[in-house]
């Protein structure tokens, strides 16, 4: 049996964990936000194609998004998740963000201002490769690419990001996490549940037009981090 789930002082798993056990847990833990995310996505994809007061607040956004550029992409990134998730947090246990993590949220702040960077670059690449219309054909096209191709080398990416920050960037720890079974112990238990919430996510996100998929991408990506770190680091915070 692999292992995952939390690190043991020297970067080493600990003891035997079937590979998506840490997944389900988090699943368990964060259903609620990523149903109602969902529910919430759908709502705004069909309300912009019916309702002409919402499809003019967001062709706002986007217009916003396209004189912002670069440095708004990163900005809403770090907003989005790093710290939109920590202030749910803390409004659900009552406890203070800050207490003993302003190093984590800083990290996690850092890392998805870099990562809605990616994101939106790897959006614009897809709107050139398939085109910019909401069709079905379109829209499976990017769904596969962006969960079959994107995503599984970009989970990869993440973890060890992830697994480096938990582990101090000491490089002999990080060695000795970087097993032959790396990608099946801590990167197979994030891209699960990824699928299980993203599928549906982007199937939406990606039927408006291109400039709005990123803002959407924003939203699901508030309840996403919270699952995303939880398993990435292979701890229970």
């Amino acid at each position: 049996m692999l292992r995952c789930g939390p690190l043991s002082s020297s970067g080493n798993p600990p003891q035997t964990f079937h590979p998506l056990a840490a997944g389900w847990k988090a699943l368990q833990r964060f259903y609620r936000p990523f149903i109602l995310v969902q529910i919430v996505a759908l709502v705004l994809a069909t309300t912009y194609f019916t309702v002409p007061a919402v499809r003019k607040a967001c062709m706002a956004l986007a217009a916003l998004k396209m004189r912002g550029g670069l440095p708004f992409v990163m900005a809403a990134g770090a907003l989005a998740g790093g710290i939109l998730p920590e202030l749910f947090k803390a409004l659900s246990t009552g406890t203070s963000p800050l207490r003993g993590r302003g190093r984590t949220i800083a990290f996690n702040t850092a890392f998805f201002a870099v990562n809605g960077a990616v994101v939106d670059a790897y959006y614009r690449l897809a709107a050139r490769l398939f085109g910019e219309d909401g069709r079905p054909a379109t829209v499976a096209a990017k769904v596969a690419l962006d969960q079959f191709a994107f995503t599984p080398c970009w989970l990869a990416v993440i973890v060890f990001v992830f697994l480096a920050e938990k582990l101090a960037f000491e490089p002999v720890a990080i060695q000795q996490a970087m097993r032959p079974t790396f990608y099946q112990s801590r990167v197979l238990p994030l891209l699960v549940p990824n699928w299980c919430y993203w599928i549906p996510m982007v199937s939406i996100i990606y039927a408006p037009p291109s400039p709005l998929q990123f803002l959407m991408f924003l939203l699901a990506l508030s309840a996403w981090s919270l699952i995303m770190v939880f398993i990435a680091r292979g701890n229970q915070e």
